[in-house]
């Protein structure tokens, strides 16, 4: 999102500005730089608390290294959410523990009504989440280095089959590739099309990018092994070219 995008969106309803970095489903990664001219738009709306989704922080191979918007626009600190947590970087999923940082005025309102609706996270999975944030970090290195062989392969083997069109990624276990064109030439009206047309012909299961706001795109996780997605591609080419 460009600062100009941002400021035509804004409207005198505007309450929210939700940024995710590296982002789902794009990879995209923004720069610190890129989050100061954003910064300088939200300087001037003072109304606007940014909620800054951090979850694939460590899931990043940028040349720069990565920034948290509260960091590269502390200026904003005061109206700025950082939310993370252990899902992504260290594989706990279904551990279910998230957290936040902001002003103490938001973040109590915050847990009085998450108290009131979900109740509290298991103190097991507490604990495991102590372990994984304090304890020894070459894992995460390790999985990095494995997302971004992953990233590499799926990005290069999807631009290799007709139709598919799809730009690298910075970070995250996500690839964002435009099919329009494949969609043309099979006769498929939406990606939802194509979605079905995958799982029925190749056993792919993938995600529509209208899911997101983007029709015309598909989401690949690249989240299992390296033999599960060579088969993958096989299949797509497959299914794709007969």
């Amino acid at each position: 999102m460009t600062p100009a995008q941002l400021e035509n969106a804004i409207t005198g309803k505007t309450r929210l500005l939700i940024l995710n970095s590296p982002s789902n489903p794009t990879g995209a990664s923004y720069k610190k730089a890129e989050f100061q001219a954003l910064g300088a738009v939200l300087e001037k709306h003072p109304g606007i608390v940014v909620l800054s989704d951090d979850i694939y922080e460590h899931i990043h191979w940028a040349d720069e290294p990565f920034v948290s918007f509260a960091s590269a626009c502390p200026a904003l600190k005061d109206r700025t959410v950082t939310t993370n947590g252990v899902s992504k970087a260290y594989a706990m999923t279904g551990w279910r523990i998230g957290y936040a940082a902001g002003p103490q005025e938001l973040i109590t309102a915050m847990k009085t009504i998450q108290s009131q609706s979900t109740s509290n996270p298991c103190s097991v999975s507490q604990a495991a989440a102590v372990e994984a944030l304090s304890g020894d970090q070459s894992c995460v290195a390790m999985m990095t280095a494995a997302y971004r062989e992953r990233h590499d392969y799926v990005v290069d083997a999807l631009n290799g089959i007709k139709g598919f069109e799809c730009r690298r990624g910075e970070g995250t276990f996500y690839a964002f590739p435009k099919v329009s064109d494949l969609m043309d030439a099979k006769g498929l009206g939406t990606d939802v099309d194509l979605v079905e047309y995958l799982l029925n012909k190749a056993d792919i299961a993938c995600v529509p990018g209208s899911a997101f706001g983007a029709p015309g795109y598909l989401r690949f996780s690249f989240a299992c092994s390296l033999e599960s997605l060579q088969e993958s591609i096989r299949r797509i080419k497959r299914a794709i070219m007969g």
